[in-house]
């Protein structure tokens, strides 16, 4: 069985930090401040969605490369635990400088990428961070760019990036379902303990 070969993260995306923050914006006349939505890491879940942005204005135009696009996949620079790729377009949406954004541009399953982050390529960076013996971590571009990716063919790409995609649809189902069970049992109990009460 031949041996699969390995290329880095670095060499087939494009590996970018977020807008700079900044808070403190100038009195300027309102026509001159451009509106986004920004993503922040709290704004993340982990079933590959994004559960909340915060609109911002700004006076200076926004470069392009700081707007999320389709397939791009998101990581947390600070104790990164999920991978979050983006699988539909989110026009006027920026992300912070407390994110990265991986962004391919060689021809790899988005899905396949994001899968590899979150299974391994997290635990892998966690013995190449910094600040490793603080509760706080940080990864950096360059141990992210040096991060090993098996070269598969495209199908075992495909196979891979959709059941990676599907176990997190099973997780978000699952935790809905808990989360009505949940429901059910204390709307019962309250029902049983009031009955009972009107009883006596």
């Amino acid at each position: 069985m031949a041996r699969v070969k390995n290329i880095r993260l670095g060499t087939i995306a494009e590996i970018l930090i977020g807008l700079p923050d900044n808070r403190r914006l100038e009195l300027v006349d309102a026509k001159n401040m451009v509106a986004c939505n920004l993503v922040q890491p709290n704004h993340l879940g982990v079933f590959n969605d994004i559960q909340n942005t915060l609109e911002i204005k700004r006076q200076t135009p926004i470069d392009a490369e700081y707007f999320i696009r389709k397939d791009d996949i998101l990581l947390k620079r600070l104790n990164p635990v999920t991978a979050t790729l983006i699988t539909d377009d989110l026009p006027d949406t920026v992300f912070s400088s407390n994110l990265f954004v991986v962004r391919l541009f060689r021809d790899y399953r988005p899905a396949y990428i994001a899968c590899l982050l979150e299974n391994q390529g997290i635990s892998w960076l966690s013995g190449n961070i910094v600040g490793s013996l603080t509760a706080i971590k940080s990864i950096s571009i360059r141990a992210l760019a040096e991060l090993e990716i098996p070269v598969l063919d495209w199908g075992r790409q495909e196979a891979i990036g959709r059941m990676w995609l599907l176990h997190k649809k099973r997780q978000r189902l699952l935790g809905d379902l808990m989360a009505e069970d949940r429901r059910l049992m204390s709307a019962a109990t309250r029902s049983i303990t009031t009955s009972a009460e009107e009883e006596d």
